[in-house]
């Protein structure tokens, strides 16, 4: 078959949608994901059973060199104004590895699960970020035919968690928690924000 898109996913809830949204319009779907240093195994497994669900086969790539500043408290204390997820330059390797994919697949289109509220919290996740990076990709690479998507980018996550449900999403497969399990601990920011993002949509989340 041929490969007309590549999605990154990391077993959450954004890239969970976007792999589906991208499924139900794309005639070839290939999803990547990446292993970063102790990245969690609920998240890693999420990526492996969302992509087997859906019958999309998934890239998984070891990057284990890329930690989070929390993985590093002398970055950390540098740069206390920062969240301890944020992951130097993320996701300029991030998409620059799927950059490499796409053109070695002839995928003509990268998608990414990004929502209105990352760029508050990380540069690099944010509309402009993603305009540079496709002026770099027509301008720089070998295929000027490979554009990044984000499809879900003017979304709030209630919007997200509404449009997901409406493309059949499992959401009972994906992984938000900052933690590890066995249960999502309902503290950290990301649980917080799924709750409240599932409580605006008017639905019952079914991870627990």
């Amino acid at each position: 078959m041929t490969t007309s898109a590549l999605v990154l996913l990391s077993g959450g809830l954004d890239s969970a949608v976007c792999l589906y949204f991208a499924a139900g319009r794309e005639d070839g779907t290939v999803a990547i994901s990446f292993d970063y240093f102790e990245r969690r195994e609920r998240e890693r497994s999420a990526a492996r059973r969302l992509a087997q669900h859906a019958g999309i086969e998934l890239i998984s790539l070891d990057v284990g060199f890329m930690k989070e500043v929390s993985d590093d408290p002398l970055i950390l204390g540098e740069r206390p104004d920062v969240e301890s997820v944020y992951m130097p330059a993320r996701n300029i390797i991030f998409y620059g590895i799927a950059s490499h994919f796409a053109e070695r697949l002839g995928a003509a289109r990268i998608y990414g699960g990004h929502t209105s509220a990352d760029s508050a919290f990380f540069k690099d996740a944010s509309k402009s970020f993603f305009e540079d990076f496709n002026a770099l990709l027509h301008d720089y690479t070998g295929s000027t035919a490979v554009s990044i998507v984000t499809p879900l980018i003017g979304m709030n996550k209630a919007e997200v968690v509404s449009f997901g449900a409406k493309l059949g999403v499992p959401y009972e497969l994906t992984w938000s928690c900052y933690l590890d399990g066995p249960n999502v601990c309902r503290k950290c920011r990301a649980c917080r924000e799924r709750a409240e993002a599932f409580a605006s949509a008017g639905l019952s989340d079914p991870v627990s």
